[in-house]
């Protein structure tokens, strides 16, 4: 049986072929040092929001695959891994339905005040009410950055209630956006001076790294909204905190941040026109359900020497241990 180690318990038909097919680790623990004996035994490594360092790793000499049930690898040094010959199995193009909702659901709540009326009702301020700002998104511009699966559904779901959609990602043919009805953006910029809620979904990259700073927020329309269900890096907080507490922004909508988990120090906290998500836009029922079947199926399917496409780090596949790889 192939020795698996696992922060937290997935959903029960994944954790079934794990209790039924695998010798299971589960730690029930964010922390991984008091557990380095374990995951030093592991053939694979199953986690969420926990990252081994290269010093514990170091450890580990029989680890072949780290197996994430979502997309977000970046926090791995892939050279490293490469090197090791250590395999990071991902989910792809799974959770991007769930993703768009959220993002849309962010957009609304914050147009209409949902969390701050909320709030009031429960302090007894019936007169809230009174406060006549709540704005309606009918013939409002919105602006997708990135336009992969999760920034085209997004598109289409706020294009579905009424709104206009301005693309811009400089990787996507010009074509699919028009195809489509969108007007196609060919600088950040131009996106910028025409949406009143920008919407993001690129991936965490050095250049997308603080993408979005005092200069973006400047050339950003008075009283836009920004939603963030991308990556924390993707936006330099304290500029998004100057532009927020001046007015130049109304709001922001964030489910991802620079420091996860949320530092509640973060003076973004102290601000009533930001409602926060704790990086769950992609985790449903069923996008997890889907998910977590996926990443143990899959993970167990390459452990018995049978080539899958989901590896995050395709040039692990030319290191020894996995040579002899075949064809499903």
């Amino acid at each position: 049986m192939h020795k698996i180690m696992m922060t937290y318990p997935l959903f029960k038909e994944a954790m079934d072929i794990l209790n039924n097919k695998t010798d299971l680790f589960l730690s029930n623990s964010g922390q991984i040092e008091p557990f380095v004996k374990q995951l030093s035994d592991a053939d694979a490594f199953i986690t969420r929001n926990v990252h081994p360092t290269i010093e514990q790793l170091e450890k580990c000499p029989n680890l072949k695959i780290i197996g994430i049930p979502g997309v977000g690898y970046q926090n791995y040094d892939i050279d490293y891994l490469n090197k090791r010959g250590i395999a990071i199995v991902y989910c792809p193009g799974i959770n991007f339905r769930s993703v768009a909702e959220h993002a849309l659901t962010l957009a609304l709540s914050l147009s209409k005040n949902i969390v701050r009326d909320n709030n009031e009702i429960r302090k007894g301020n019936y007169g809230i009410r009174n406060s006549f700002d709540n704005r309606e998104m009918l013939g409002k511009n919105v602006g997708i950055v990135g336009f992969g699966a999760i920034g085209k559904e997004t598109a289409k779901l706020f294009s579905a209630i009424g709104l206009k959609i301005y693309v811009y990602d400089p990787f996507v043919d010009e074509k699919l956006c028009k195809n489509d009805g969108y007007t196609y953006c060919c600088s950040l910029d131009e996106l910028l001076l025409n949406a009143d809620i920008v919407s993001l979904h690129m991936p965490s990259t050095d250049e997308t790294y603080h993408m979005f700073s005092y200069c973006q927020f400047e050339k950003m329309k008075k009283d836009a909204i920004i939603i963030n269900c991308a990556r924390g890096s993707v936006i330099d907080e304290d500029a998004l905190i100057e532009a927020l507490v001046s007015g130049k922004l109304l709001a922001a909508g964030l489910d991802v941040m620079e420091k996860e988990p949320f530092d509640c120090e973060n003076k973004l906290f102290e601000l009533d026109n930001v409602v926060f998500t704790p990086h769950v836009a992609g985790v449903t029922v069923e996008s997890s359900s889907k998910i977590h079947k996926m990443i143990v199926e899959t993970t167990l399917k390459l452990l018995d020497g049978i080539y899958i496409d989901n590896i995050a780090n395709k040039e692990v596949l030319k290191h020894p241990r996995w040579k002899n790889l075949k064809k499903p």
